[in-house]
């Protein structure tokens, strides 16, 4: 009872006070020592952690990379991303395309000018006089679209296209395999021409005057036509070639007239923010064929005697001359000019030119006749005696060449060492070598 009452009174004088370090002398020599070890070890573990961590000023300075890099690649691909791309690419990429029976495929139609072969997405774009045909990589027919036009037309860019009919009234637009507008102009077509973002043009005989531009909006309207944003008559001049640059907001329109016995070319340059042309350039014994409004804002007009070309907002003209040779074949994309001239009428050595902006051209020397060209990326590929070559354009380097069939008229690239080859009756694949 003494030592219970002594532990709740107060404390005696000879009461022993345990402190810290003598609890922890009192402890165990191997409990002590594991303790420290493991001091140490949560130590070094905060150690290495820190110099994982990313300096705050190397993560602010990734993160705004990042978003330069996103922007950019949105700004690039500005065209490519508007809902109907996003939905298109999703029916054929996250949806799948199927297996397909593979190539070569059978052409719908009697007939295929070699201007309405083209490529899109790896696969095949095809325009007979019976239906406009999509095929994927691996045969797999995507659409099948009966047109009804006589002499069809097809203008593609970036997976928009314009169907009309030359010489009469009908058009179709189509984003992907998808119809936006159908209709028909009130006078016969003579050219046309579609932009990245949908927005088209069509050159019309006139009503008033010789010819008339017509430039439509991306939108149809209710009753599924096209929506007319901009007219402009030419009163003695007809239209032989329109272009639109990238959002459709300049185009130029190529004109051809007789004066004084002596055939006049014109290339007219139009914002259609504006009532009236801000530029215009007159070539002589020179028939513009076709033209091309460049990302780099290099304007092209590729003549049957001479190539015009100048650059947007100085609007400075410059011709080019052939030399007396012939134009055998163009191609006009990448913000380059790719021609093919040669000095005899059906057969022999020809020359690819590829101009880039108003330098000089790079030029590639063959020993046949160059029928046919078709672009992708660093490679241009060329039709030749039934042949398939590939070519480096920006070096003026043959690379190679792959059977393409003594039918074969047209050629488009679906890869750098890709090609689709337009036969007699069907579409082939062949490989670079």
């Amino acid at each position: 009872m003494a030592k219970h009452e002594k532990k709740h009174g107060a404390p005696s004088q000879d009461r022993k006070v345990i402190q810290l370090k003598d609890y922890r002398e009192a402890r165990p020599i191997g409990q002590e020592l594991a303790e420290e070890e493991a001091r140490e070890e949560a130590q070094e573990e905060a150690r290495r952690e820190e110099r994982k961590k990313v300096p705050k000023a190397v993560y602010q300075a990734a993160v705004i990379l990042l978003v330069l890099v996103v922007a950019l690649a949105l700004w690039l691909n500005r065209a490519s991303l508007s809902p109907e791309h996003i939905w298109n690419w999703g029916k054929t990429q996250l949806m799948g395309e199927g297996d397909g029976e593979g190539y070569p495929v059978s052409i719908l139609g009697s007939q295929v000018q070699p201007g309405n072969f083209a490529s899109y997405q790896g696969g095949a774009v095809v325009l007979s006089d019976t239906a406009l045909s999509m095929y994927s990589p691996e045969g797999e027919e995507l659409l099948s679209l009966h047109h009804g036009l006589n002499q069809p037309v097809l203008c593609q860019a970036e997976g928009r296209y314009l169907l009309y009919n030359a010489g009469s009234t009908g058009y179709i637009t189509l984003s992907g395999t998808d119809t936006v507008a159908q209709g028909s102009e009130d006078r016969p077509i003579l050219a046309g021409a579609i932009a990245p973002n949908g927005k088209f043009a069509l050159g019309t005989q006139g009503e008033d005057g010789a010819s008339q531009l017509n430039v439509y909006q991306k939108e149809a309207t209710r009753q599924g036509e096209g929506q007319l944003q901009y007219q402009y008559l030419f009163a003695q001049d007809y239209i032989t070639a329109v272009t639109l640059n990238y959002d459709g907001t300049f185009g130029a329109v190529c004109t051809v007239r007789s004066q004084g016995g002596e055939m006049v070319s014109k290339l007219t340059v139009f914002d259609f923010g504006k009532s009236e042309p801000v530029a215009s350039y007159e070539t002589r014994d020179n028939l513009l064929l076709a033209a091309y409004w460049g990302e780099n804002g290099t304007l092209y007009a590729v003549g049957d005697a001479a190539l015009v070309r100048g650059e947007s907002g100085a609007y400075e003209f410059t011709e080019y001359s052939y030399q007396g040779r012939q134009l055998t074949a163009c191609q006009l994309c990448s913000s380059r000019a790719f021609l093919s001239i040669s000095a005899y009428d059906h057969a022999g050595p020809s020359t690819l030119l590829t101009f880039h902006g108003m330098g000089d051209p790079v030029t590639l020397e063959l020993e046949e006749r160059i029928e046919a060209i078709s672009v992708y990326g660093g490679s241009a590929g060329l039709l030749v005696d039934g042949q398939a070559v590939f070519c480096d354009y920006s070096a003026g380097a043959e690379l190679g060449r792959a059977e393409a069939g003594l039918d074969a008229h047209g050629l488009t690239l679906a890869s750098e060492s890709l090609a689709y080859v337009l036969g007699g009756s069907e579409v082939r694949k062949v490989t670079a070598p």
